[in-house]
């Protein structure tokens, strides 16, 4: 509801049914950069098929570190050594991966 203001510029998306998105961005975007809502085996292992549904080859992923092996071995990301912050001071350990060297990408 509060994204129609960008009309056809937002594509409303909903993990549990991963590839619910327009056929015409398969391989379409150099870079894939996803938040998965929950830390679940059900919620990356959904949000891994639209990752590589829409990546041409880069992926970013920030996740809990409890989901570590499971990134790794759904979309073969590698820890990054950049760590990501969350406004609200999250309880949980959070890390930043990806398929490339996503760190000297920052420097």
């Amino acid at each position: 509801e509060r994204f129609r203001i960008y009309d056809s510029d937002f594509i409303s998306y909903n993990y549990k049914f991963p590839l619910h998105v327009p056929r015409n961005l398969s391989k379409f975007y150099d870079l894939v950069i996803a938040d998965p809502p929950f830390l679940s085996d059900e919620c990356l292992t959904k949000t891994a098929l639209t990752i590589k549904f829409l990546a041409k080859k880069k992926i970013v992923l920030c996740t809990g570190a409890i989901m570590s092996e499971l990134a790794e071995r759904l979309l073969n990301v590698k820890i990054c050594n950049f760590i990501p912050h969350h406004q609200n001071n999250l309880a949980n350990e959070f890390y930043c991966y990806s398929n490339f060297d996503f760190d000297k990408m920052l420097l």
